[in-house]
């Protein structure tokens, strides 16, 4: 288990609040690099995320966490089997409660919390760990940039923010963007996994 802690201000933050954040930040990164586009949260993924947050007792860290392993995602930018929003969201979770959390819960949890079957998240789950080449810690210094980050964000409302890089041994950073658009050089040994029936984006 890591031990990271956030400030006690998040501490407070509801599950609302979180899912919200979360629904904001996974979107903006997701639209941004798939489509090129600066998308925002539907009504339905936001309940999706403050119900998958309140349903399972998880920390606030927990969830910045999960946020981060998504940004990592996003910037390997490898075109893996993910169709939604909503199966990175979870997957990323999922990592970041068994990392983070003394209490780790089975996949049946899981599923039955996202409504994705139990096969299709260990099918997710490595395709994940594939694309961040199963580095999934965060040194405390990397997690509080990162919590500058969504602040940032969350008073700004600039993408950019979500993928800053930190300036080595000063307090500054640059904004920055990837490249919109995943690679699909690499070969992933796992079937495509498409959504859910009404979990379908509309465009």
């Amino acid at each position: 288990m890591q031990n990271l802690t956030s400030n006690k201000r998040a501490t407070k933050s509801t599950p609302h609040v979180l899912g919200e954040l979360s629904a904001n930040v996974v979107i903006k990164m997701w639209d941004w690099k798939k489509y090129g586009s600066n998308g925002s949260a539907s009504l339905h993924f936001k309940e999706f995320c403050t119900e998958i947050i309140s349903k399972s007792p998880i920390s606030v860290t927990t969830v910045f966490l999960s946020l981060k392993y998504v940004q990592r995602y996003i910037k390997k930018g490898n075109n893996l089997n993910f169709a939604n929003e909503y199966q990175l969201f979870t997957i990323a979770l999922m990592l970041a409660n068994k990392w983070h959390n003394d209490k780790i819960y089975a996949t049946k949890f899981w599923a039955e919390l996202s409504h994705i079957s139990q096969a299709d998240i260990n099918t997710l789950e490595i395709s994940f760990l594939k694309s961040l080449n199963f580095k999934t810690y965060i040194t405390g210094e990397k997690y509080s940039f990162w919590l500058s980050c969504l602040k940032n964000y969350h008073l700004t409302g600039k993408l950019e923010y979500l993928f800053a890089i930190k300036i080595k041994k000063t307090t500054g950073f640059v904004l920055s963007l990837p490249e919109p658009g995943f690679s699909h050089n690499q070969m992933i040994d796992a079937k495509v996994i498409g959504p859910l029936i009404g979990f379908e984006r509309q465009y």
